[in-house]
């Protein structure tokens, strides 16, 4: 089961498709690392204005297309984030969202560091039967075999997931607390 700190960690990478919602919600677990002394390490792509407030947080504009379904530019996604992994070796990589979770997954995998991939929702992947959802559902069920682990955020994800054979439920955590966010920003 994985724990707020990976042990021994010295750099921690987060990778999303936003830098806005990985900010927006994960903010206080990536200061958290970061006040902690570890050096931290952002990918997303630039949707926001953001300067870090500590000096062991670094961060790496990447682009990806959140929604498309071009190849070229999937794999070009992918060249990036191996690039990067590489350079930056990183002791451990959190993966958000669907391309972070299926590319960032496999190369932190051909690299040999260890990741978790961090599932919020399942959605048009696993609602509609187009061709690119159904080559979505394949590069999940090939990607998600690689990350320590994997975590979702309700019962129905964590069903599915396993119905779908796409991970066995050894390394499938399902987050009844939530993941680190912080409900005070928000007015709910």
């Amino acid at each position: 089961m994985p724990t707020t700190n990976p042990p021994k960690s010295q750099c921690i990478l987060f990778c999303d498709n936003s830098l806005r919602e990985l900010i927006n919600f994960r903010e206080d677990v990536i200061n958290s690392y970061a006040n902690a002394g570890k050096r931290v390490i952002l990918v997303a792509p630039k949707n926001r204005e953001y300067n870090p407030e500590s000096p062991n947080i670094k961060y790496i504009p990447i682009d990806v297309d959140r929604g498309g379904m071009n190849p070229i530019r999937d794999i070009k996604y992918f060249m990036n984030l191996y690039g990067i992994y590489r350079r930056e070796r990183p002791d451990y990589i959190f993966h958000y969202t669907i391309k972070p979770n299926i590319y960032g997954s496999i190369a932190s995998k051909l690299l040999k560091i260890p990741s978790t991939a961090m599932i919020a929702g399942l959605g048009f992947v696993f609602t509609s039967d187009s061709i690119g959802s159904q080559i979505a559902r394949r590069l999940y069920k090939f990607a998600l075999k690689f990350p320590e682990w994997v975590l979702v955020l309700n019962k129905y994800n964590k069903d599915l997931l396993i119905k779908k054979s796409l991970i066995s439920s050894d390394r499938l955590i399902l987050l009844k607390g939530g993941e680190g966010v912080n409900l005070s920003k928000f007015d709910i």
